[in-house]
């Protein structure tokens, strides 16, 4: 397992500046958000019909370096609840938290999401 530093997280914070400004540039929303990994809708959704918080958890970690101790304290629950729910997305929605690729594409969802949320569309 990789152990993510300070550094993680300050490049994680330029990258988020750097894509919210992109995105404002982007007069498509319809089109930007057809950029939204399709299993990121699916977590939402499950969340919303199963009254579940699975995308917090994963934002969480993904948004702490994907560090678990640091997503836990942040979503203030047992270290152990924070590794069932993910063992739990792992397995419900065929995640695999080790493929970086998927990853950066749920982190990119996250932050395309939040920017959208900002304003407000």
């Amino acid at each position: 397992k990789r152990k993510y530093s300070c550094e993680y997280a300050v490049l994680l914070k330029l990258v988020q500046h750097f894509l919210q400004h992109t995105f404002s540039l982007c007069k498509d929303f319809t089109t930007l958000k057809s950029t939204i990994h399709p299993d990121i809708y699916k977590i939402i959704h499950h969340d919303q019909t199963q009254n579940t918080d699975y995308a917090n958890t994963l934002k969480a970690y993904l948004m702490n370096g994907r560090n678990a101790v640091r997503a836990s304290k942040e979503l203030h629950i047992h270290k152990s609840t924070f590794f069932y729910r993910l063992n739990k997305m792992e397995e419900l929605f065929d995640l695999d938290i080790t493929e970086e690729e998927a990853m950066v594409a749920y982190e990119y969802s996250f932050i395309l999401l939040d920017y959208l949320e900002k304003i407000k569309l």
